[in-house]
């Protein structure tokens, strides 16, 4: 069975204008093109989240993470910090 379905492009818009130059560019049939964008856009929509982790993961498999060792602070008391302490042991 066949269905058929109308479809018109405002060459004004420039969201119709592109669409109707990708399916004068297409190179299959016009019915081929539509009817790929269509379910290209619904299959994909739920999956997308896996298509970019599958596409992260494949252009990071080949590389591999080093982590640079940090130098840890020394805890030191300041000079200003050594005379409050001093001026405070004075009440105790």
């Amino acid at each position: 069975m066949t269905k058929r379905f109308s479809l018109r492009f405002n060459l004004d818009n420039e969201a119709d204008r592109k669409a109707w130059e990708y399916l004068q560019s297409a190179p299959d049939s016009k019915n081929k093109a539509i009817i790929s964008a269509i379910n290209a856009h619904f299959e994909t929509d739920g999956r997308i989240e896996t298509i970019i982790r599958e596409t992260i993961r494949e252009c990071l498999k080949d590389i591999s993470v080093v982590q640079a060792a940090t130098e840890e602070p020394t805890e030191g008391i300041s000079e200003d910090e050594n005379t409050l302490m001093d001026s405070l042991e004075m009440f105790m």
